[in-house]
């Protein structure tokens, strides 16, 4: 769970590589999100959060996330940095936390497990966890620290918005689900399956 069945088989060297690859993947999709207003933001970084929680497992991906954000910044400094590293890095826990679990059998437990990630990052993160931060950041840095609107009305445009970018980092995931089941079946060769994962 904190590290996946593949990541554990790699080679210490391989370990870092692939960190390393997912690392770059965070840091470009950070550089070309396109903000749209102070709260909204178009990226794929939900998409890599998965991905190298699903493949690596959940401490990996925390830093991933985490250095990604951070190093993404530096290259392309937009607005103000503040917690969305950590919130992310929160994102790709659960992600790692829940694709690694032994959670279904079969061809179907992967997308399972996708689902069940999936729905909980949408609950914990984007709806509840980075519209409270976003709320604050924009109170603090937009707003002079006058609340011009409550949390709930902002909560409502943000999400009518967000949600739409959420559902194509899910559609994304599930459509390149398959490619990294085969990558991470290659990557646990010559060491013994945990019993959670996957039968065919």
């Amino acid at each position: 769970m904190f590290f996946s069945a593949c990541f554990r088989a790699l080679s210490a060297g391989k370990k870092t590589a692939l960190a390393a690859v997912f690392v770059a993947l965070s840091v470009v999709v950070n550089c070309f999100s396109i903000d749209v207003g102070t709260s909204n933001k178009i990226a794929f970084t939900y998409a890599v959060c998965f991905y190298a929680g699903y493949l690596l497992g959940a401490v990996p991906a925390f830093f991933v996330a985490f250095l990604g954000d951070a190093l993404g910044y530096l290259l392309n400094p937009q607005g103000v940095f503040w917690l969305f590293g950590v919130t992310l890095g929160v994102y790709a826990v659960i992600m790692g936390a829940v694709m690694n679990a032994p959670l279904g059998r079969g061809r179907g437990a992967p997308y399972l497990r996708a689902v069940v990630a999936l729905v909980l990052g949408y609950v914990l993160v984007t709806v509840v966890l980075n519209s409270v931060v976003n709320y604050w950041y924009a109170r603090i840095f937009f707003w002079d620290g006058i609340p011009k609107k409550t949390f709930l009305v902002y909560l409502g445009g943000r999400l009518a918005f967000q949600s739409i970018v959420y559902a194509v980092n899910f559609a994304v995931c599930l459509a390149l689900l398959p490619a990294a089941v085969g990558f991470s079946r290659r990557g646990r060769k010559g060491s013994r399956a945990a019993p959670h994962e996957d039968v065919h």
